[in-house]
């Protein structure tokens, strides 16, 4: 098998895994046999085009031929695409309950402190595609410890803390990401193709 049919296996691969779709419910999106989808992913058969297309509508994508002088652009814009996080619901309502109770802690009481903590919840609320509900309702927890105490010191350290967390989930983050292979600055010789 050639290279090109192996980087189309995996990533059909990986957005049927994406998707959360066992190979058997991807078979009756597609239409397309099981065992056929197991043979493509373990790259043991030859892509059907007609398959192909089959599978790529099944996981909301689209089969395309572009030209190789616009292929890096469209690259680029797959890989932004792509990695469009998905925050699962209960991840999402762990954040609105946060929202709220800050909310309610910063219309009782004022100050520099309230609005470095809504500033803190901000922040972590735009990673939230990296936060486990668990990392959520510990911040939640915090966040009802100020409102137990209601002094100024909780919601220093509780600001901290989120600060502290969301450094974490940065560096995480960052330390996963997988490094770009290098490009050209320049080309010597024109495409023939373009």
């Amino acid at each position: 098998m050639s290279y090109a049919t192996e980087e189309l296996a995996a990533r059909l691969k990986a957005a049927r895994e994406a998707k959360g779709l066992s190979q058997r419910e991807l078979s009756a999106l597609a239409s397309v046999p099981q065992s056929h989808i197991s043979k493509i992913e373990n790259n043991a058969v030859d892509l059907r085009v007609s398959s192909l297309s089959s599978i790529a509508h099944a996981l909301d994508m689209e089969l395309m031929l572009v030209p190789r002088k616009a292929l890096p652009a469209v690259q680029s814009i797959t890989r932004s695409v792509a990695s469009v996080p998905v925050v699962n619901a209960e991840s999402k309502r762990e954040i609105a309950r946060i929202r709220e109770m800050v909310d309610a802690l910063a219309s009782r009481a004022s100050g520099a402190n309230f609005e470095n903590l809504q500033r803190r919840i901000r922040e972590i609320t735009q990673i939230q595609s990296q936060l486990d509900p668990e990392i959520l309702q510990k911040v939640r927890r915090t966040i009802e410890s100020i409102e137990s105490s209601g002094s100024n010191e909780a919601v220093n350290r509780a600001a901290e803390n989120i600060r502290s967390l969301r450094n974490q989930l940065a560096h995480r983050a960052a330390s996963h990401e997988t490094p770009r292979p290098p490009r050209p600055a320049y080309r010597l010789e024109e495409d023939q193709d373009g």
